[in-house]
């Protein structure tokens, strides 16, 4: 623990430690792409008493019918909502009963028969973990599967001093500690509070032992990685406790939203082996999101360096290894309330279908860091823009393009005005142009053309010049035996103890 503290403290104070330039040379990162399998209002789909104008079919129904699409477009991880019950109509994050697989999505045969179809396609299903806080099934703090008492719920939660709730003043000998003391970034801070539901005390050993059973089970039912919601909200050792105990094949938090130097420090925090960042976790990388949404076409300002988890360079270190970059998803954008109307703040997409998202699309699909795209750009926003997706996809694929590729940007397309890059890939170059025309910039070497659109284009500098090549389609991935709960004895001392 002194040691990773100190790691940390080296990371903020300028001082690069040796473990970082170490990890420099293994700079190989994530091929990966990801999909965001739904957005704020699919949980209405499948409830045509309530929402006749989503239809009757579920949304795990709609979705696993979309598997062979999905695979043909190259990705390899989808983002699927939450998995547990969390009421009658909910979009699932605040989770009532942790245990229980049916919820507003889809029942629970429906739940379990799209994991095997996204498997039998090659795609990685990741779980969308709401652990930071928990909403009672009957009352404010009524859990059930797993059941907890108060004592699972942080010492000053508005439960404790609400009038309104049964458990209004219990004694704080009963409730659970305060909101963890958290440093992720040179300066003394704690985790936040969420006054919506109750804070779960993750230094309660129950809860760890619980938070372990949970994802144990959706592992046995074919989930393979986590995406872990509001991950500000309880210390990054816990989550590095819980990743030890799973080995989810891919990890993402939702850290807040703009605090860069603070994601550096929860990255590092959230290592499951101390000292060696290659197996921490990524985090969305919202700075470049917000840049891209509010530079659009300013391409001289896309040249800084830094913006950006993808473009972070702090202390030497490539943080883009550990960037999830995205350019919308269910909590940006367009929402809208249960009557259709839209919320506030959420009256406009972050990008307008005019051209706008696809030259956004060809910055964090040509770029370092692990990319994510949203299941409403792909699927309905019109077959075009599919189509342009897909070929980015592709193009980055055929390049060997990953989360830690070098990238070299071009002065002389700068100074006229445009924005390109050329990315280096494990097969070849590729070279990504946004703004301005063949006339105006290209690159000089030999090239092939493999995607084009609105503003932008990509060419690939491979090996001999072979003609126009398709990556490979995933391939079937392990189907999951039985759905296993294990018991609270099950889970090993040593599986909770953090670092």
């Amino acid at each position: 623990m002194k040691t990773l503290l100190a790691v940390i403290a080296l990371i903020f104070c300028g001082c690069a430690p040796f473990f970082l330039q170490k990890n420099i040379e293994r700079d190989i990162g994530d091929k990966r792409v990801l999909l965001q399998g739904f957005y704020w209002e699919s949980y209405r789909h499948g409830h045509p008493d309530r929402f006749p104008d989503y239809g009757p079919a579920s949304w795990y129904t709609l979705l696993a019918a979309q598997a062979p699409v999905i695979r043909d477009g190259r990705f390899d991880l989808i983002w699927l909502p939450p998995p547990s019950y969390a009421g009658d109509s909910s979009a699932g994050y605040n989770p009532k009963v942790w245990y229980r697989l049916d919820n507003s999505y889809g029942s629970e045969e429906e739940h379990l028969t799209l994991l095997r179809t996204l498997l039998a396609h090659g795609v990685e299903p990741i779980a969308d973990i709401v652990i930071n806080h928990r909403d009672g099934l009957l009352g404010w703090a009524h859990f059930t599967e797993p059941a907890w008492g108060t004592d699972a719920i942080c010492r000053s939660d508005e439960a404790f001093t609400n009038e309104g709730s049964e458990v209004f003043a219990t004694p704080e000998a009963q409730r659970g500690q305060e909101e963890e003391f958290a440093k992720y970034a040179g300066h003394d801070g704690t985790t936040y509070a969420y006054p919506a539901f109750r804070d779960i005390d993750h230094t309660n050993p129950t809860v760890r032992r619980d938070v372990i059973r949970y994802l144990k089970l959706l592992q046995s039912i074919g989930y393979r990685g986590w995406r872990y919601d509001m991950v500000h909200g309880y210390h990054a050792r816990w989550l590095a406790t819980y990743n030890r105990a799973t080995r989810p094949t891919f990890s993402v938090g939702e850290y807040d939203w703009d605090k860069r130097a603070a994601q550096r420090g929860w990255i590092a925090r959230s290592a499951t082996t101390p000292n060696d960042l290659d197996t921490a976790s990524h985090v969305f990388d919202f700075t470049t999101f917000f840049f891209l949404k509010d530079r659009k076409e300013q391409y001289k300002d896309w040249y800084n360096t830094g913006f950006g988890l993808a473009n972070d360079i702090t202390n030497g270190y490539p943080w883009k290894k550990h960037a999830l970059t995205f350019l919308e998803n269910h909590d940006t954008g367009y929402r809208t309330h249960e009557d259709g109307t839209a919320q506030e703040h959420h009256q406009h997409d972050s990008f307008l279908n005019d051209g706008e998202i696809e030259r956004a699309y060809a910055y964090i699909l040509s770029h370092p860091g692990v990319p994510s795209v949203f299941w409403k750009h792909y699927f309905d926003s019109g077959d075009e823009l599919q189509g342009k997706i897909r070929t980015l996809v592709n193009a980055r694929k055929v390049a060997g393009v990953h989360s830690g590729s070098t990238l070299h940007l071009q002065q002389g397309a700068r100074a006229k005005g445009l924005y390109a890059a050329m990315v280096e890939g494990t097969q070849g170059r590729l070279y990504v142009r946004i703004g301005g025309d063949d006339q105006t910039w290209q690159p000089k070497e030999t090239v092939r053309v493999y995607a084009q659109g609105d503003g932008w284009k990509i060419w690939l500098a491979l090996p001999g010049n072979p003609s126009l090549q398709q990556a490979p389609l995933p391939s079937p991935l392990e189907m999951p035996l039985n759905k296993t709960l294990l018991s609270r004895k099950d889970i090993p001392d040593a599986w909770i103890e953090g670092e």
